[in-house]
């Protein structure tokens, strides 16, 4: 199937356009509901269906300093959303015949440190190179990210440090991955990145709106990004726009990424087979699989298989989730760096499609003592006081200083623990594995937490 023509025959409204008989007052009244409770400033949303955008509509301030209403048509930066553009053009060099992912990267970029031999393109597609993440260095964000850098600037801030992991025996979240991407495609297409995005797929599919971020660029209806403090917002802390690179650089709006969303379904990017590459579970040494592809991560709703992922910078949190097998897709941008989009495009997917709705977790009423330590990890990783004594050793020494100093930023702007719901309990040969929704602030969050039989956390992970 070729290229969906995007084409709009309904009454035009004040901030957007509906049709085909999309439930629009659920929307409408969901995202308003949102703007009142100021979740956000503002929030851009898009409904496509089998690649026709059926609802489009904005809610809020794109701008609040000058009373600029947002729609469709505002301008967002997207965060890592801009990973699954980055390995589209990946997986297009290899239809090329220009790249085989499963070589040594030092192949392409022989500068890379000797202990990254055996780190391969696939490895950073699907985050299981052990090279660190650049922004878990701690105190990058409030020093070295303020300053103009280059894709082997940003490489420099890591190139010494030892790998994580074996390459492909853990999975780990990794924008150094998508950054060496970035270089790659640069490498193989002799011209820079914003180039070989413009080319191979903004132009092609008329995205006219979607730019590779430069802070000098004028871009009409871009919208402010902030971030939320008592009683309101705040100017987002600044981020040069370097930095984020193949990771996280673009800007577009929810009718741009509609287009995106409709080439998707063709072969104008890409045979179908190459995007189901994109889209199958990772598989580390072991055998053991993760649900990351290629610049998406995977999910399944009600049976229907979702491929989605979300995207989080400074002043700015979106969201695209697809579920193919229905033809349905929600975009969702916000101008607030707090928003908990992942919640509000699975609910949006849900008031769209009611098979799709996700059911909500029931808590189990529980206050024993794995309860009790689980509430002390959390709350001392919020206030950055975490006493390694409740640790296993071997997850101590993953527990970085760095790791530390991150997660005390991350958590601590959110505010104090204020709920925490056991969602699920099992042991398996002594090890107890949990899950607690937690909300932080206003925030809401998942938690996964592993405590051994004799009582020492073993795991920790956080995730929306």
């Amino acid at each position: 199937m070729a290229l969906l023509s995007l084409c709009f025959s309904t009454a035009i409204l004040a901030s957007g356009f509906v049709q085909d008989g999309q439930n629009t007052r659920s929307l409408d009244a969901y995202l308003d509901g949102l703007i009142h409770k100021h979740a956000m400033p503002s929030a851009s949303v898009a409904i496509v269906k089998n690649g026709r955008v059926t609802y489009a509509k904005a809610f809020g301030y794109s701008d609040l300093e000058n009373d600029v209403k947002a729609t469709p048509d505002s301008v967002y930066r997207l965060g890592s959303i801009t990973k699954q553009f980055t390995a589209t053009m990946i997986m297009q060099l290899v239809n090329e015949g220009k790249l085989n992912i499963d070589q040594p990267i030092r192949e392409i970029l022989p500068d890379c440190p000797d202990t990254w031999m055996a780190v391969t393109t696939r490895n950073l597609l699907n985050h299981t190179s052990g090279i660190k993440s650049y922004t878990e260095i701690s105190g990058i964000f409030a020093d070295a990210a303020m300053k103009p850098t280059t894709p082997s600037g940003i490489i420099k801030t890591i190139e010494k440090s030892p790998l994580d992991f074996e390459p492909g025996t853990k999975w780990h979240y990794d924008n150094t991955g998508y950054e060496l991407l970035g270089m790659i495609i640069e490498k193989l297409d002799h011209r820079p990145f914003a180039d070989s995005l413009s080319k191979r797929i903004l132009k092609p599919l008329g995205m006219t709106h979607t730019y590779f971020t430069s802070e000098q660029n004028i871009v009409k209806h871009r919208a402010q990004g902030y971030s939320p403090v008592v009683g309101g917002f705040k100017h987002a802390n600044y981020l040069n726009m370097t930095w984020p690179y193949a990771a996280g650089s673009m800007e577009s709006t929810t009718l741009d990424l509609a287009k995106w969303d409709a080439a998707l379904y063709g072969s104008k990017l890409l045979p179908q087979d190459s995007l189901a590459k994109m889209w199958t579970p990772t598989t580390l040494k072991d055998g053991t699989t993760q649900n990351y592809g290629f610049g998406w991560a995977l999910a399944t709703v009600n049976g229907s298989k979702c491929v989605e992922h979300g995207g989080g910078i400074h002043g700015f949190t979106t969201y695209i989730k697809r579920a193919p097998q229905k033809g349905l897709t929600v975009i969702l941008l916000t101008n607030s760096d707090e928003s908990d989009t992942n919640k509000i495009a699975n609910d949006l997917m849900g008031i769209a499609d009611p098979s799709l709705q996700v059911k909500a977790f029931q808590p189990i009423a529980n206050n024993d003592t794995l309860t009790k330590l689980t509430r002390e990890a959390i709350t001392s990783m919020i206030d950055g006081t975490l006493n390694h004594k409740l640790l296993t050793p071997d997850f101590a020494k993953q527990v970085t200083p760095e790791i530390e100093s991150s997660a005390k930023a991350d958590l601590g702007k959110l505010g104090k623990l204020t709920k925490m719901e056991l969602l699920s309990t099992k042991v398996d040969n002594g090890m107890t594995t949990r899950e607690y929704r937690i909300t932080i602030g206003v925030s809401e969050l998942k938690m996964t937490i592993a405590i051994t039989k004799e009582g020492l956390i073993a795991g920790l992970r956080l995730s929306p």
